[in-house]
């Protein structure tokens, strides 16, 4: 790496693994070389020095100094005996889950990077007007409280709304989002909650994203859920469908749909072998000429529905997870999802970022698709369990 610093962010977390590793107190000087190991930095920008009028540092040093204190000052830290440092109760709880503020690079692929930190801090690093896609799925406005951070209805839309509101500029002239958003059921009742419909609203009349197209997710696996009503009192069905926003701040977003073509069916097969089909009207009143539907284009258009089972039970990247002590992430969507979306709405090399990047699927399918990627997750186990979606 040909710097002679690094950001006070980049060099904390690394810093407060460098100290648990040695778990006694340490001195900030006996902890250069661990951090300088852990972001694999070359021995010559190691040792390089940094003129400031007419002193002479360290640069690199300097950064894991000033680093230290920055995790002092945001409690993370706390002097020892003899000048030594050790973590706090809230610098180990920084290893698991990123502090607000902190963004750091976990590890980078050939196409993209995979950022550890909040999505509202990861959003500021990437350059305005250089995202074509913006597709995750959220954590949803669950009653039951989930590790990775779900919050309720009352206060979900606003908290979407604060996430969102930096994304319109992240985006190119022609870039869109696709937001994978489940049902929230009301506490006590069988009732579902209006919150989709009044993010949608507010996404609109406050940040200016027009809705493109409502997509559906059917998943034939998904758990009859919430049992109450569906299993025990059987008073519902079970909620298999999860709903798929296509927004846009421009009202004529890049899409391709010959990108995303179904094979033809057994029956437009011999339509287009028979020539096209015979002239007539429908009982609706539509007309249909001689010879329609003759052309073969290479596939059916498909519909706004989505048919992608979840039922990953023994992949590489859970045994992965598993071999590690890892967790596995227990809000996964099947690639299939993310994979449409890329493919109708991107092209190659085109930069495709998911702000809520839990387990890297939107990044795999990116990278494996010729796209480039940014993703963003404030959990590192999820992230280090990610890595086993890329070579």
């Amino acid at each position: 790496m040909a710097r002679t610093f690094y950001r006070q962010s980049q060099l904390m977390l690394p810093l407060l693994e460098a100290l648990e590793e040695r778990t006694t107190p340490a001195k900030i000087g006996d902890l250069y070389d661990i951090v300088a190991d852990k972001i694999d930095l070359a021995d010559d920008t190691r040792r390089a020095k940094l003129q400031i009028g007419a002193n002479s540092y360290n640069g690199f040093e300097r950064s894991v100094r000033w680093a230290q204190q920055r995790a002092k000052l945001m409690g993370l830290m706390t002097p020892a005996e003899g000048r030594t440092w050790e973590l706090t109760g809230k610098g180990q709880g920084a290893l698991r889950k990123a502090m607000p503020g902190m963004v750091v690079t976990i590890f980078v692929t050939d196409r993209g990077a995979a950022l550890y930190g909040h999505c509202e801090d990861a959003v500021g690093m990437i350059d305005d007007g250089s995202v074509n896609l913006i597709f995750s799925s959220p954590p949803y406005p669950l009653l039951r409280k989930k590790e990775y951070g779900n919050r309720d209805e009352a206060t979900y839309v606003d908290w979407f709304l604060r996430i969102a509101e930096g994304w319109g500029r992240k985006l190119t002239s022609d870039g869109s989002v696709v937001i994978n958003l489940g049902d929230a059921w009301r506490r006590g009742e069988p009732t579902l909650s209006l919150y989709q419909e009044r993010l949608l609203i507010r996404l609109e009349d406050e940040l200016g994203m027009k809705l493109c197209q409502r997509f559906a997710w059917q998943n034939p696996a998904k758990m009859p859920v919430p049992a109450e009503w569906v299993t025990i009192r059987r008073v519902r069905v079970k909620p298999s469908l999860e709903s798929i926003f296509w927004l846009s701040p421009s009202d004529q977003p890049y899409a391709n749909n010959r990108a995303i073509l179904t094979p033809y069916s057994d029956s437009m097969r011999k339509v287009i072998k028979d020539g096209g089909q015979k002239g007539s009207t429908s009982p609706a009143g539509y007309q249909k000429d001689e010879g329609a539907f003759a052309r073969d284009n290479g596939g059916a258009i498909p519909g706004n529905l989505i048919t992608a089972p979840n039922t990953e039970s023994n992949s590489h990247y859970i045994r992965w997870c598993k071999e590690r002590g890892l967790p596995v992430h227990p809000a996964r969507f099947p690639a299939e999802v993310p994979e449409h979306f890329i493919k109708f709405l991107t092209r190659a090399d085109d930069l495709v970022f998911d702000p809520f990047g839990g387990s890297l699927t939107t990044g795999a399918v990116a990278e494996r698709l010729g796209r480039r990627w940014i993703a963003s997750e404030c959990m590192l186990d999820y992230i280090e369990g990610g890595r086993a979606r890329f070579a």
